[in-house]
């Protein structure tokens, strides 16, 4: 048998060609892969075209195939940036918004020379009094627990919104003083001003030790 043989690998179809060059020919047109199969007049068996010594040199200089870009594939980095970025937004938001406290708080004039005083009668009759200290406790983990007082009354933390706004109903007074101890946990003051807010406190003097 002098033709060539070209089959694709491990196929049962075989196609018969005349010359090497014909087999070549057909490698460079793209109508064999270098994967293909041949047998030569004298092969006593099937060798892959890029592993055949005739064809092994052309089909070395024969570019693969591009690869099909997988439309199933779905890059999720660009997804992953931006919800990194929205959580930064969303923490930075809650930060600020639990800080900023919509509070009546007056801005320090550069012309004040001192702290306007204000009669006693006339603060009575506007402003109710939150008083916050530490007092002991063996039975507390700290040694210690916040004793919550309004306008002398103690008052549970989650009581305060209930009991604030008895207080403004009765009395009328819809300012606040507000006089926590150093040690008393944030907590604690955050929820007096949250209560303050539910309860519309138009003025809120925070007579607070330190911090």
């Amino acid at each position: 048998m002098s033709a060539w043989q070209v089959r694709k690998e491990g196929a049962p179809d075989v196609l018969s060609l005349p010359t090497a060059a014909e087999v070549l020919t057909g490698l460079r047109d793209g109508n064999f892969l270098p994967t293909d199969e041949v047998k030569g007049p004298i092969d006593t068996a099937w060798l892959a075209i890029e592993v055949h010594p005739t064809f092994a040199e052309a089909a070395e200089e024969i570019e693969p195939p591009p690869e099909e870009a997988d439309d199933t594939h779905l890059d999720m980095n660009p997804l992953i940036d931006v919800c990194l970025v929205l959580l930064i937004f969303f923490i930075l938001t809650i930060t600020y918004a639990s800080i900023e406290r919509a509070l009546d708080v007056p801005e320090d004039s550069s012309e004040d020379k001192g702290v306007p005083k204000v009669p006693l009668d006339e603060l009575k009759d506007r402003v109710f009094k939150v008083i916050v200290t530490m007092v002991p406790d063996a039975n507390h983990p700290k040694g210690e627990r916040p004793v919550i007082k309004i306008d002398g009354k103690e008052v549970a933390q989650d009581r305060l919104f209930i009991e604030m706004q008895t207080v403004i109903n009765s009395t009328g007074r819809k300012e606040m003083l507000m006089d926590i101890d150093k040690n008393v946990p944030w907590g604690i003051e955050t929820a007096i001003l949250d209560a303050a807010k539910g309860n519309k406190v138009h003025r809120i003097i925070n007579n607070q030790r330190t911090r």
